[in-house]
């Protein structure tokens, strides 16, 4: 079967228009930095109701003020609110709120996109390294989907689902973060076969993005072992991957062109390496075809950024 017989891959995923989802509410966790903020702007643009979710008091704070100007030119609200997605109950506490402040308006975006990106290998990676990332990258995406969804399939209203993966849960697997993300992509695509088109639903798959996701070891919970500073040398890293990754605008941009035209894998890739997700893809499903071992290929770009010798 063919893609253009794959009833799957069709616009049937997709709004067409996404003034039908204007007026509604946008929860996207992770919302107070990187892509997470760069989706509240774009879901502005739209006509939505920015709800701002993030762990980090302060940040939150900061991001809301920020928002503000544009929201109230587009008439439209913003409201933030302190949850640890990785807590069931904090999510729940989230939900509660959100219903206070508006008790009648549609979520036309639950954009699952807070995420961690500690861990270290599958045999170095400590038990609370396991512990954390799953609680956040996975369970967190869980804990939303399960809070937030049902209520959005009985609303009756149009709406999204979306979740932050990575490159990496495309690829051959690698390492703690890859296996979450993978875990992640596989949750999205099962959720995607449940909905039956009732919602739309993708998965986000960036190459690296000028965002903190390399620095959240600061903002570790106590019960996965605590937060810790970063050193001189991985500060740097940090300072490098935030200037050379991929602008968080540019990838919201791609969800929302997703949102309106169906494609459920959203392989955001970057201009200063193009076609390498795709050929990571091919890579790891040749592999498996063809009886061969994990392999994922090497890119210039990637190992320019990460080299520890810059």
């Amino acid at each position: 079967m063919g893609l253009s017989d794959n009833p799957y891959v069709t616009a049937e995923n997709g709004h067409g228009d996404l003034g039908n989802i204007a007026g509604g509410l946008a929860i996207i966790t992770g919302g107070a930095s990187g892509i997470g903020f760069a989706l509240a702007e774009a879901s502005i643009r739209r006509g939505l109701h920015p709800v701002l979710v993030d762990i980090q008091d302060d940040n939150l704070t900061a991001a809301t003020g920020k928002l503000e100007a544009a929201a109230n030119e587009a008439g439209v609200s913003v409201f933030g609110w302190k949850t640890d997605v990785s807590s069931l109950d904090s999510v729940e506490a989230l939900k509660g709120a959100i219903r206070e402040r508006y008790p009648n308006t549609p979520v036309s975006l639950l954009a699952c996109n807070a995420g961690v990106g500690s861990g270290g290998g599958v045999l170095t990676g400590s038990n609370r390294d396991w512990e954390f990332c799953f609680a956040v990258n996975v369970m967190g995406v869980i804990h939303c989907i399960r809070t937030f969804v049902p209520d959005m399939l009985e609303q009756g209203a149009p709406g999204s689902v979306t979740a932050t993966a990575s490159q990496d849960g495309l690829c051959a697997g690698q390492n703690v973060y890859g296996v979450t993300k993978q875990a992640c992509i596989a949750l999205m695509e099962g959720l995607h076969q449940e909905l039956q088109g009732r919602l739309t639903s993708h998965v986000l798959c960036p190459q690296v993005t000028a965002t903190n996701i390399v620095g959240s070891e600061r903002y570790r919970p106590e019960r996965f072992g605590g937060p810790s500073q970063l050193s001189p040398a991985y500060q740097t890293f940090m300072d490098r991957f935030k200037s050379e990754g991929v602008p968080p605008s540019e990838v919201a941009d791609n969800v929302f062109n997703a949102m309106q035209t169906g494609t459920f894998y959203i392989m955001s890739e970057a201009e200063q390496d193009p076609g390498y997700i795709r050929l990571q893809v091919e890579t790891r499903m040749n592999s498996i075809l063809n009886g061969e071992r994990p392999f994922r290929p090497r890119s210039p770009w990637h190992t320019e950024i990460f080299s520890p010798r810059r």
